[in-house]
């Protein structure tokens, strides 16, 4: 329309007239079109008419690209001035399409953008004044329309990025889940600038994950892995980051520099914390002068999409806290449950351990008084002995949970781990040799002694083993190991017995679990208790052809303290010092 205005006599009645538009982002000119006035002019306003219904009438300029250095004298001063002037043809051999002997120069601008810059030539040499308010009236006319067409477009963006934030915060206070938010937010923040494609991270505990993409679907997949690099730099220095046409960014590939012509990264922050990051990258060029930068409304309209995306994030990492937190909740009351059961089941043991302590002293003192009484040959002693050995086994195994409620102050005496164990397995010999038990040992001898309980770490080793011995098969083994790790004494026992597919090892410390013998089920839970006493940690495993392994970890440091801890002894001073000197 344009260049129909400027061939109408009741324009600016070029012969030719041509349009170099600005290309702002590689600040040069470019060759839009040509048009050649008509033999037979129509009105101008059919002439307009016919120009917006049938633009092909325009010739397509051959590939021009100048720089504003390659323009003339004159021209270049029309086209810094914003104005309009006529002149002879220069004959510039970088414009051989400038033919006529004068030619006109109008300056194209939409409001206070620049955008082209408008050539006729005219045939014959006409009245100077004339030709000039010609070319006056066309400048202005150019210039009020374009002006109301950016206003328009303005308008239109500005619709466009209301109904985008409206219909993100719709989304925010509705009920979808993080992935649906990605996709929403990206494909908006397209539409709100009309962009090639969008990017968004979430920030998961100390890593950034991508979330989602959007864009071309051979290329979006691929880009937004690239930009994770320039992401991660993005939430680190927790500023926005702009990369303008023709311009690089720290941090950005080689590669990703080649597919992208201009780049906007904000980071997601809530509540003085990051969330993650929004890139959008390409503004796709409206018409043929417009950039493919972003503009001012543009980057006020991500900001925004970028604080209700963060608010999303925010709220929903709230929420999935909330939920574990609750979740947490009911776990532990569930175990609080659990244990106030165990803990009425030991109590009710204890008294009946109380209860029952006294009556198997009676049947096991009557039965061996009658035993000592029997002759040698009497068939009766053998039923006796079973008697006396069955109730000294309950008094065995009462005393347990009588041991485990004991409050009596700990004994400590320092004394070395090997001996204990030492101890521990000469109690099992026999039975280890009756039972056909392979024991490998290996006691490290320089380990340093440690200030402990010995009857009790007494009973933790005899116990541990007796575990082992329970579990262990006939011709099985079991491995006894002691070392030194750094400022730690680790005592472990292992056995190669059979385990159900799936126990719980945990199982192996509550006191009433009885899995297997009594004895030692009571007496892993006391052991594991006395150990924590003493600063120390018990932990179970599986290991290789090695089904149950127990490892005992006790501090050297902690013990050394208590060895060595501040003097008790009161030091009093000299009496002679505090006498004055005669």
């Amino acid at each position: 329309m344009l260049l129909a205005l400027a061939v109408h006599p009741a324009g600016a009645g070029f012969q030719r007239a041509h349009l170099l538009i600005w290309n702002p982002d590689r600040r040069s000119f470019e060759g839009q079109g040509t048009q050649v006035a008509s033999a037979s002019p129509r009105t101008l306003d059919r002439a307009l008419r016919g120009a917006r219904r049938r633009p092909s009438r325009t010739q397509a300029m051959p590939e021009v690209t100048l720089e504003p250095a390659d323009l003339d004298e004159a021209l270049r001063r029309v086209w810094l001035a914003g104005r309009s002037d006529r002149m002879e043809n220069p004959g510039n051999p970088r414009m051989p399409w400038l033919t006529g002997r004068e030619i006109g120069a109008v300056a194209v601008r939409a409001g206070h953008e620049p955008l082209g810059l408008l050539l006729g030539e005219w045939v014959d040499l006409g009245v100077a004044s004339e030709r000039n308010a010609a070319l006056e009236g066309l400048r202005k006319t150019a210039n009020a329309a374009l002006s109301a067409f950016a206003q328009g477009e303005f308008v239109r963006h500005e619709e466009t990025r209301g109904r985008v934030v409206a219909e993100l915060t719709r989304a925010v206070v509705s009920a979808h889940n993080v992935a649906e938010l990605g996709d929403r937010v990206v494909r908006l923040a397209c539409e709100a600038a009309g962009a090639r494609g969008a990017a968004v991270w979430r920030q998961a505990s100390d890593r950034l994950e991508l979330l989602s993409c959007h864009g071309p679907a051979g290329t979006r997949d691929r880009i937004g892995r690239g930009l994770h690099r320039l992401a991660q730099k993005c939430v680190q220095d927790g500023r926005p980051l702009r990369v303008e046409p023709r311009s690089t960014a720290e941090g950005l590939s080689t590669e990703m520099a080649a597919q992208i012509s201009s780049l906007v990264m904000i980071p997601l922050m809530a509540f003085e914390r990051p969330h993650g990051v929004l890139a959008i990258y390409d503004r796709m060029p409206r018409h043929a002068g417009d950039g493919m930068g972003f503009g001012p409304g543009d980057l006020r309209c991500f900001g925004t999409l970028s604080d209700l995306t963060a608010m999303a994030l925010a709220q929903s990492e709230s929420e999935c806290g909330r939920k574990k937190a609750e979740q947490a909740r009911r776990d532990l009351l569930q175990y609080l449950e659990r244990r106030e059961h165990l803990a009425d089941l030991g109590e009710m043991a204890v008294r009946l351990a109380h209860e029952a302590r006294n009556p198997l002293a009676s049947i096991g003192a009557f039965a061996r008084r009658v035993h000592r009484g029997l002759p040698e040959n009497d068939p009766q002693r053998e039923y006796l002995e079973v008697v006396i050995r069955e109730a000294e086994r309950l008094e065995r195994s009462i005393a347990v949970p009588l041991d485990r409620v004991s409050l009596r102050p700990p004994r400590l005496r320092v004394e070395s781990v090997n001996s204990l164990i030492q101890a521990a397995l000469e109690g099992l010999a026999e039975q280890m040799v009756r039972r056909r038990v392979r024991l490998l040992k290996k006691l490290t001898p320089d380990l340093p002694g440690l200030l402990l309980d010995v009857e009790r770490f007494g009973h933790v080793f005899a116990n541990v083993l007796a575990d082992a011995m329970d579990r262990v098969s006939a011709g099985g083994r079991i491995r006894v190991e002691s070392r030194r790790t750094q400022q730690f004494v680790v005592v472990e026992i292992a056995n190669d017995g059979r385990t159900e597919p799936g126990g719980a090892l945990d199982e192996l410390f509550v006191p009433f679990h009885l899995r297997g013998s009594a004895r030692s089920e009571a007496g892993l839970a006391m052991a594991r208790q006395v150990v924590e006493q003493q600063g120390g940690e018990v932990r179970v495993r599986t290991e290789g052809e090695w089904s149950t392994v127990f490892a005992i970890t006790l501090p050297v440091r902690e013990n050394q303290d208590r060895r060595h801890g501040a003097d008790r002894r009161i030091v009093r001073a000299d009496r002679r010092q505090r006498a004055p000197a005669r």
